[in-house]
């Protein structure tokens, strides 16, 4: 059986997508609230602290090594341009397998995520040897506590504390939280009595498979130099095996964040991508024109083209579902007054600001008209609605002379 039949046999064993992956956020979130609150608690109590979460991705690596069937199960593609589609990749490859599996064992705390699809269904076959007293989410009910845990705990962990913030959209915090609509926004959330300090994964860390022994590098030497105690790191499937090394080499806590660094920076995209996310976590918004002055002192040397990309992935954001301390897949959007009110505002700032770079070039136009196409077949803007007819028509005429 060749290595893409054994992910698409993963798929086939977990049975039917549903329409939401997490499903909505439990309206009783007391069990939840618990053990969020034992989380900092076993936190505060060890230095050496590491929590890791288990994604669908970690799942399918460590499943496939297990099984025999690791040969390149996941290729790595990245450099795609398209602020509406919705894509990521894992971050490292299958030669990471064993590492990656080592960090689940040794683990301080794990989050077994059996809430999420197709993590619950798959989670029986995986057999990891744990170390003893290994701390675990407590319930099914309480997996993929990260969201709850920075809902209600985490401005409250951080106080007086010295943290730090590493990955992809670390500079884009930076620069958000020094502004006051940021502050305004954040208020219930951000830890404004806390010394923080911002680590922006290096540009040619994309391909994290290839640069992980220059990022760990980075990493401890960024960890030593500002002496923080608790370090926030979001980097896919290498922050697991980072979270654990860097917690029991240096004594520091090391907190798996995911996408943490996005919900705090209130992202349609990735940092180090110019495509949608896949799943959207939500804490507030962040007005566009705000996050769009962060996004161009974050990355001054984007294309025009990768521009427009992410300011569109900003756009749809407006629309997609929200539930505060939730997160909701790309395809869940939400067409509702406020979200529809807020898409309007935005899109009246993205015109001001970005009609310059509509015709810079054959890619902007493209990226331009993609846009013109989810607006259309959303029914968001005039133009996209008339520049949708133009396209079924043309694909009309097209069908009948080829």
């Amino acid at each position: 059986m060749s290595a893409v039949n054994a992910h698409a046999k993963l798929l086939i064993e977990a049975g039917p997508a549903p329409s939401s992956p997490l499903g909505d956020k439990p309206s009783d979130l007391r069990a939840r609230c618990a053990e969020a609150g034992r989380l900092s608690r076993l936190m505060a109590s060890e230095p050496g602290f590491s929590f890791l979460r288990l994604g669908d991705i970690e799942l399918f690596c460590l499943l496939a090594a297990q099984d025999g069937t690791a040969e390149d199960f996941l290729q790595v593609k990245d450099g795609l341009v398209d602020g509406t589609m919705a894509y990521g990749v894992p971050g490292i490859g299958l030669e990471y397998a064993l590492p990656l599996r080592q960090a689940y064992e040794q683990a301080s705390y794990v989050d077994f995520h059996e809430r999420l699809w197709p993590v619950g269904k798959l989670l029986p076959k995986l057999r990891l040897a744990c170390r003893p007293r290994q701390h675990r989410n407590s319930s099914i009910e309480t997996s993929y506590i990260l969201l709850t845990w920075i809902e209600r705990e985490f401005c409250r962990f951080c106080a007086g504390r010295r943290v730090g913030f590493a990955g992809a959209e670390a500079s884009l915090l930076e620069h958000l939280q020094q502004r006051p609509a940021f502050a305004a926004a954040a208020a219930t959330v951000w830890p404004a009595d806390a010394d923080v300090f911002f680590h922006q994964i290096r540009e040619d860390g994309r391909n994290v498979s290839a640069n992980f022994c220059l990022i760990k590098d980075d990493l401890r030497h960024f960890i030593r130099t500002t002496r923080i105690d608790t370090l926030f790191l979001s980097l896919g499937g290498a922050a697991k095996i980072l979270c654990v090394d860097l917690a029991a080499e240096l004594g520091i806590r090391m907190f798996d964040g995911g996408s943490m660094l996005r919900a705090l920076t209130y992202s349609g995209s990735d940092g180090n991508r110019t495509t949608r996310s896949t799943h959207f976590p939500f804490l507030y918004r962040i007005p566009f024109d705000v996050w769009c002055d962060a996004m161009d002192q974050s990355w001054p040397d984007l294309q025009p083209h990768e521009r427009l990309a992410k300011a569109h992935a900003q756009l749809i954001l407006e629309i997609q579902k929200k539930e505060v301390g939730w997160t909701h897949s790309s395809a869940e959007l939400d067409l509702g007054q406020d979200n529809l009110s807020a898409f309007a505002e935005a899109h009246h700032a993205y015109l001001a600001r970005y009609q310059s770079l509509f015709k810079a070039s054959a890619a902007a136009r493209q990226e331009r008209c993609n846009f013109l196409h989810f607006c259309g077949a959303h029914g968001l803007t005039h133009e996209g609605r008339r520049f949708y007819r133009t396209f079924r028509v043309k694909s009309l005429l097209r069908s009948v002379w080829p």
